[in-house]
């Protein structure tokens, strides 16, 4: 991972408030917006009304949604009863006896540390474990639901510009992730409010800067946080679970009951609000050679000392049940709560949406090897626990959809 000096950070920030004939006021238009959603998330709060759009897989099929403003707007939906509770919980079950039958557990204590991704935020990491290859999360990843979810998920963004395409939104790769089994009383093992996708990245690359160009040109009103254009061309820091490819959303498939206090996800549901934090940074009380704490190769972070005011819009999802999923933009910032004080397991299998592009392609292909040898992906520490595990998907266990979609086979 190569440096970036502190001059470097000078001549950048300097860069970007010059994009802007007076980037105070510019920032004070931006949290005079932030105040305004705060107000109508704290409204929704007080009359009990969903604050995250909520629609159901029927409605999709159905082609009956109403909501598209209100998700665009928010940068996240749930969509529930995405598979049916039966085939979950005997999903999760068999994750459960693919972790037990391999002692995973013990690998785990081996190889603790090789992760350093979260290691500078306050919580430090929650319990995600390094598996990428189990039935269940094959099962999922590469199922006919998600086909249709992701599709229609993909289909929300501008993907078309005057100059190319930037993806194909009907047809989806597969980021293999991880899973999260958090243990019920577990109170150590949160995970501070945040963003993945780049870090100090979203202000030094020159495509991000292209992106948020109108964020910091005085033309906030007409940044569009769904239009596509150049997110495929970033080029992130090498790091270890540093995202290498483009996700129109992150999201995650309830494997368990989970909601309030069970150790759960947590969003700032507001799509536009990584505008506060770029434009944050170039006020004067933060030092010249830094960025309101992000770090190179590490998560962005956004906390109390320069985003307290954002951080108000922080809420917990809903209650969910097995089966149903969560979706959130890649500039929504998001947390995970630090307690679980509920009874039971907390368990979620990571799924995002990964369009075909080149950029995706160009990870698939590599990821795609990794598979082939039970290894970990490109992305992430090379703890590789699953090369020699019981129960590992196979390339003959895969149909071609899933090939299409590892990159094993073309579309």
């Amino acid at each position: 991972m190569r440096n970036y000096t502190d001059d470097q950070i000078k001549i950048v920030k300097a860069k970007l408030r010059n994009y802007s004939s007076n980037f105070h006021d510019n920032f004070k238009n931006i949290e005079n917006f932030i105040k305004k959603e705060l107000k109508k998330i704290e409204k929704l709060k007080e009359d009990s009304k969903p604050i995250i759009p909520e629609i159901k897989f029927k409605d999709i099929l159905d082609k009956d949604i109403s909501s598209i403003n209100d998700i665009l707007n928010r940068g996240c939906v749930i969509i529930r009863d995405v598979f049916e509770d039966s085939c979950i919980n005997k999903l999760n079950e068999e994750l459960n006896h693919y972790i037990e039958i391999n002692n995973f557990y013990e690998d785990q204590k081996k190889k603790s540390g090789l992760d350093k991704y979260f290691s500078d935020l306050k919580s430090d990491k929650p319990q995600i474990y390094g598996l990428y290859w189990s039935k269940t999360q094959a099962e999922i990843r590469h199922s006919k639901e998600m086909v249709i979810v992701k599709k229609w998920l993909n289909n929300l963004w501008n993907y078309e510009n005057s100059e190319y395409q930037v993806f194909d939104p009907n047809r989806e790769l597969v980021y293999a992730d991880r899973v999260r089994r958090r243990e019920p009383g577990d109170d150590t093992l949160g995970l501070s409010p945040h963003c993945d996708a780049g870090s100090i990245e979203r202000w030094t690359d020159i495509n991000y800067q292209k992106i948020y160009k109108d964020i910091f040109a005085d033309n906030f009103e007409n940044f569009n946080p769904f239009d596509a254009k150049y997110r495929d061309r970033i080029i992130e820091f090498e790091s270890p679970a540093v995202a290498h490819v483009f996700r129109t959303f992150q999201g995650w498939t309830a494997l368990t009951n989970q909601g309030p206090n069970d150790g759960t996800l947590q969003l700032i549901p507001i799509a536009k609000g990584m505008a506060y934090v770029l434009t944050r940074a170039l006020l004067e009380d933060v030092p010249e050679s830094e960025l309101c704490g992000s770090k190179l190769g590490r998560a962005l972070s956004v906390n109390n000392e320069y985003h307290a005011l954002l951080l108000k819009g922080l809420v917990s999802i809903p209650k969910m049940k097995p089966g149903d999923t969560v979706w959130w933009h890649p500039d929504v910032i998001h947390a995970v709560e630090d307690k679980h004080l509920g009874k039971n397991y907390s368990n979620v299998v990571y799924v995002g949406a990964t369009p075909y592009c080149k950029k995706n392609l160009d990870y698939t292909l590599k990821q795609s090897k990794k598979f082939l040898e039970g290894k970990s992906p490109p992305d992430f520490a090379a703890e590789d626990y699953e090369i020699n595990y019981k129960g590992r998907v196979k390339l003959d266990q895969l149909s071609n959809l899933a090939k299409k979609q590892l990159a094993l086979i073309k579309y």
